[in-house]
């Protein structure tokens, strides 16, 4: 009887067990640490390239106006082989750099009252970077093919002359526009990690 008596209370009390389940939160977009510290380096690394590009031109406006005949035209060559490449590289990176960041907070803020404000804050900085970047690649480009006229004596050298100051004037502004741009961009992400609820206001 007693042993009876057991079993049925464990059977009891086994029959008022419940068990609980913990529903799963719904899957929420976030920008984690590790995304944020891609940025800062890519940030710092188009920074870094286009203002190498601004160097090189500068070298290469020097070098031609520094040249005695030929003598030293293999130098100016390569230097504005080099900052072409490295203009038209990073220009064009960095405007891919914003088209992207500009899609990931809509992305992220797609449900959110707010998302419209912050939509075209990304928009602004489109704006006010790709024209001065497609710009300063033009520029550049136009300058390094006009060279090649000038070396063969199809274009007068003042028209290579002008070109390629107009090159590092328009490189100086969209280097400019792309530090201040990506720098409030930055800043505009954090606000959005606040925003979803990522970090604490003030972190």
């Amino acid at each position: 009887p007693c042993l009876c008596s057991f079993f049925k209370s464990q059977h009891y009390f086994a029959s008022l067990r419940v068990r609980v389940e913990v529903p799963r939160p719904a899957h929420t977009p976030t920008i984690n640490q590790h995304v944020k510290i891609s940025f800062n380096i890519m940030v710092m690394a188009l920074l870094t390239g286009t203002l190498m590009g601004i160097v090189g031109i500068v070298i290469t406006v020097y070098l031609g106006f520094s040249m005695d005949g030929r003598v030293g035209l293999n130098d100016h060559f390569l230097y504005a082989l080099f900052a072409t490449v490295i203009v038209t590289l990073s220009h064009s990176m960095s405007m891919f750099y914003f088209i992207g960041t500009g899609k990931q907070v809509k992305d992220l803020l797609e449900s959110h009252p707010q998302a419209g404000e912050f939509i075209q804050r990304t928009r602004v900085f489109k704006s006010e970077t790709s024209p001065a970047a497609t710009m300063a690649i033009l520029f550049t480009m136009a300058a390094w093919i006009i060279g090649g006229g000038v070396d063969t004596r199809v274009v007068p050298t003042w028209i290579h002359t002008v070109t390629a100051l107009l090159a590092l004037i328009s490189n100086l502004v969209a280097f400019v526009r792309e530090a201040k741009c990506m720098s409030e961009n930055n800043i505009l992400l954090d606000e959005v990690a606040v925003l979803i609820g990522e970090a604490p206001q003030g972190e």
